[in-house]
């Protein structure tokens, strides 16, 4: 494509059905989730204010105009991992202009992420969320509020989901033979085990919830009858937390790392806990592994009568 069609084409209606059609080709093709998607639209519309402002095209980006967005998002306090998604989302964006032939060449050498220090997962003791559903069973509200919200925190600690699956399931997917089949991240689907416990406690929270849905209806339903919203789970956790004196990492994804960390504790396979958290690459699991390691050093200093 010439400067001038690239001119038209950097026109905001033009531009605007090019990102429409990118987005649906991270959801539809791709099988991005919602929340990766929606945050990459932001990056690419962000950075399509910027290049305005510099009065440049955004089809026409170089390392110069690059290096200058780059130093624009530094005096802002923009974290690391922040701009290392959104120089994923470049890198993504220019790869779909140069697929429909937007552009022609691109050197994708200049998006260089920074690199970013890999938190590890912390686990919950399970005295202490033991502890914390108890508290939440205690509390004044309506018993099948009580008793969804045991149930997701059940979900996450007793099976590894994560928030968004869990509250992705249908009524249609009770575990009736003791295993759950979960969409995950980019739609792929894994069975899961279930302990009879929380089988038990599913039907319970199910036989009790005072709307009446269908199979294809949300199991976890909020109080006006309409899909349960992740951030309830979360500010109900973050109350609990406050009320324990919980450290702030005990957060509902905490619960999934807390699952992953125990398991292998306890001697599980490092793949068997890949599948069951639904990682497509070993190396994401094998984050369990140092968490484990940075426990038998603290254990070591803390009991070695030469420490």
């Amino acid at each position: 494509m010439n400067d001038k069609n690239i001119r038209d084409f950097d026109k905001f209606d033009n531009f605007d059905n090019f990102i429409k059609n990118w987005v649906y080709y991270l959801n539809n093709i791709q099988g991005y989730s919602k929340n990766t998607y929606t945050s990459y639209e932001r990056d690419i519309l962000d950075f399509y204010q910027f290049c305005n402002k510099q009065k440049t095209l955004i089809f026409k980006t170089d390392k110069y105009l690059l290096r200058n967005y780059l130093f624009e998002l530094n005096e802002k306090q923009i974290s690391r991992s922040t701009v290392a998604r959104r120089i994923s989302s470049l890198k993504n964006f220019f790869k779909f202009a140069l697929k429909e032939k937007v552009i022609s060449d691109i050197d994708f050498s200049i998006f260089k992420s920074p690199k970013v220090k890999k938190n590890l997962p912390k686990a919950i003791d399970p005295d202490l969320i033991a502890e914390a559903i108890k508290t939440l069973m205690s509390e004044e509200k309506e018993l099948w509020i009580n008793l969804r919200d045991e149930v997701v925190i059940l979900l996450l600690y007793g099976v590894g989901l994560r928030i968004n699956e869990a509250l992705s399931l249908k009524r249609k997917d009770f575990p009736n033979d003791e295993w759950l089949r979960v969409v995950g991240k980019g739609s792929k689907t894994r069975d899961v085990p279930v302990l009879p416990e929380i089988v038990k406690k599913i039907k319970i929270y199910l036989d009790v919830c005072p709307f009446n849905q269908g199979p294809n209806d949300p199991m976890f339903i909020g109080k006006r009858g309409g899909p349960l919203s992740p951030r309830i789970i979360q500010r109900r956790i973050e109350k609990i937390r406050y009320r324990l004196g919980l450290p702030d990492y005990a957060t509902p994804h905490a619960l999934r790392h807390s699952f992953a960390t125990h398991l292998l504790s306890g001697g599980a396979d490092l793949r068997a806990i890949q599948q069951l958290l639904g990682h497509a690459s070993l190396s994401t699991t094998q984050r369990y592994t140092d968490v484990n390691e940075g426990e038998l050093v603290k254990l070591h200093k803390t009991i070695h009568p030469r420490s």
